[in-house]
């Protein structure tokens, strides 16, 4: 190779290595995109006591939902003594991996008052559908700044029920319901569709789902309406959605209208 030659190799080298290769591109390939970290988005229920105030408990539901590691959603506050339920509460968080290799979930809700209540939490022995740690709550507003443990769990009413009402007349009847969780809504709600049937009792046999159902773990409205065409009964139930080892329960009390019919008593049902 001549001197000239020698000199035109050197010089393409060195364009490559300024180019970062001689495959044409100026820039490195992109890396792979990361995999969300595993969380399971929907309804979720969250307690707090604290540890500074102990007399002081609140109970947070609402909807928690993925974006890649970020998690979003709407809350509400049950047993705070300056908050309605109806006040939405926006939530913003991070998934993540602590020292120990936890999956972590930091949440923070901003509160009236621009007060912001942290969680700091863990999913607890690997179990992605519960989660918890400790929260503080910083800042002035209606509520003392404060700080405790916490723990929550997702919660899911999709599914074949089965279960009993217990009227206080003494009559006992089975229900059998098939329901299918919906939302959440903007208010970060969940409700749900479904159908059902009744045996031995209660003012009508056949049901469906009304839409003024409102699914939120504890403190929930389930609202039958009577299936059969130009009817206008009702069964309301008000009572807690609570998860089990394996599957959820149903209790509390109910309800039921149909023209001069009327009946109360208690119910309580489980997911097949």
């Amino acid at each position: 190779m001549n001197r000239v030659a020698a000199v035109q190799v050197f010089l393409l080298a060195i364009f490559c290595l300024v180019l970062s290769g001689c495959g044409g591109s100026s820039s490195a390939m992109p890396g792979p995109t990361p995999t969300p970290l595993p969380f399971f988005s929907g309804l979720y229920q969250i307690d707090g006591a604290s540890t500074v105030n102990p007399a002081t408990s609140f109970h947070l539901a609402g909807s928690l939902m993925q974006a890649g590691n970020n998690v979003s959603g709407v809350m509400h506050m049950t047993l705070a003594p300056c908050l309605s339920f109806s006040t939405d509460l926006p939530v913003t968080g991070t998934l993540g991996v602590n020292s120990a290799g936890d999956f972590t979930v930091n949440l923070v809700l901003t509160l009236p008052g621009a007060q912001k209540l942290s969680f700091n939490l863990i999913h607890p022995g690997g179990h992605l559908s519960f989660i918890s740690g400790n929260y503080t709550l910083a800042g002035g507003g209606c509520l003392l700044i404060d700080q405790g443990g916490a723990s929550g769990q997702v919660l899911g009413v999709q599914g074949n029920w089965i279960g009993h009402f217990n009227s206080s007349g003494g009559a006992v009847s089975q229900i059998n319901m098939t329901l299918t969780q919906t939302g959440p809504d903007t208010h970060g709600l969940f409700s749900a569709t479904g159908t059902a049937t009744i045996n031995g009792g209660t003012c009508f046999s056949s049901a469906t789902v009304d839409p003024a159902t409102l699914v939120i773990g504890a403190g929930s409205t389930l609202v039958f309406d009577n299936a059969q065409s130009g009817t206008t009964g009702k069964t309301i139930m008000q009572g807690d959605f609570t998860p089990l080892l394996i599957g959820s329960s149903f209790t509390g009390t109910y309800t039921s209208t149909q023209g001069t019919c009327s009946e109360t008593g208690s119910f309580s049902m489980s997911i097949l």
